[in-house]
Parts: C-alpha cells; structure tokens; sequence
C-alpha cells in the first residue's frame, strides 16, 4: 500500500502527486484534509506515528483533538491565518510556523476566505519533527538520515526531479537512507521525521 498518487523513483524516494489525494472531513467534521504522506501506512487513519496533511480552513472552527500528538502548522495562502491558541489570538504570516499540543483548544477565527495549511503531526514518545520553508535555487541534494523521514512540499517555484517537473503541491518523500537532487528556483515546506527509539 502507498500514499494515493505515489510514484516511486530510484534512490529511495516516492514522488507524490497532489491531483492524487483526496480530501476527507477533519476528525470533528468542522474541516477538510488532504493527506500528503503518513507512518505506518495503511490501518486506522487516527493511528498514524507521524502525518503531514494540506488543510482547508473555510472559517471559524475548532481544531480537532490529538492527545499524545504534537502539532506544526504552516499557512499556505497569503493572508495567513489568525489562530485562537488556549484563548489567545495569534496571527501566522504565510509561512510562518506554530506549535502546539494536540490537547490544546486551539480555532481559527477571523477567516473570511477559504485557507490553506499544512500541518506535521508527530506521535509523541515514537518520534520528533521539524517543518521550515526554504528558498533555494539551482541545485539542492536532501538526504534522509538514519531513523529520519523527510518530506518536501512545492509551494511556489519551478522543480525538477530528474525528468520529472514538480508543480506546485506536489511533493517529495524520503525515507531513511533516501536521497534525492532537486534542480530550480523554488519555495518548499521541509518537514524532518525522527523515529526515536523503543
């Protein structure tokens, strides 16, 4: 089983295409969500070690509870997104990143438009994550370490993998011991796995 729009290219790493994923109520039903990659595949979708989705926030909602999950979340469209945080307001600028436990009572509020959002989860005790953006242009080699998965997501820009041209929202999955040379002038959300070890 693999993620829905999968291509597995040499070098240990799978080419995952956005017009192959499907969008799925949020856990409480008050939003949608677009899976890009998940840990262990296949089984109860809730059940994940680590997951990293593209959200739709259409309005004011509460976000759905995670216990035992720690939770990175990436705006993607240009206006941001104004978040309610344990009852504080805090406004992320487009790419900017929030943390936050999956226990927290955390909303959206203020949403006028339709926004995008890319969220890691990581179950806590199994692994760690990270999630930046980076600007690169030329040539970029991402490896996977041992006990790491990495993921890249096209935000913006022109990518290449070999023969292969990324547009945007498509993205790139290693797995530990994955490496992968991406070429051109591009935007992407970089989202690191740690497995820790049991």
């Amino acid at each position: 089983m693999s993620e829905p729009g999968g291509v597995r290219v040499p070098g240990g790493v799978r080419v995952l295409t956005a017009a192959g994923r499907v969008a799925r109520p949020w856990l409480n039903g008050d939003g949608v969500t677009s899976e890009v990659a998940a840990r262990p595949l296949g089984g109860d979708p809730a059940a994940f070690d680590w997951r990293l989705s593209i959200a739709t926030i259409a309005g004011d909602n509460p976000f759905s509870g995670y216990p035992g999950v720690d939770r990175l979340l990436m705006p993607l469209s240009p206006q941001g997104l104004d978040l309610l945080d344990g009852g504080t307001p805090l406004h992320l600028g487009q790419f900017d990143v929030h943390g936050f436990a999956g226990e927290d009572d955390v909303a959206s509020f203020g949403v006028t438009e339709p926004t995008l959002d890319l969220n890691l989860m990581t179950r806590r005790g199994r692994c760690t994550g990270s999630l930046r953006s980076v600007d690169f242009s030329g040539l970029w080699t991402v490896e996977a370490g041992e006990g790491e998965d990495v993921a890249l997501v096209v935000l913006a820009g022109s990518l290449s993998l070999g023969e292969r041209t990324l547009p945007a929202l498509d993205a790139v999955l290693l797995e530990q011991g994955g490496r992968a040379t991406l070429e051109g002038t591009a935007r992407v959300a970089l989202a690191r796995v740690a497995r820790l070890r049991r």
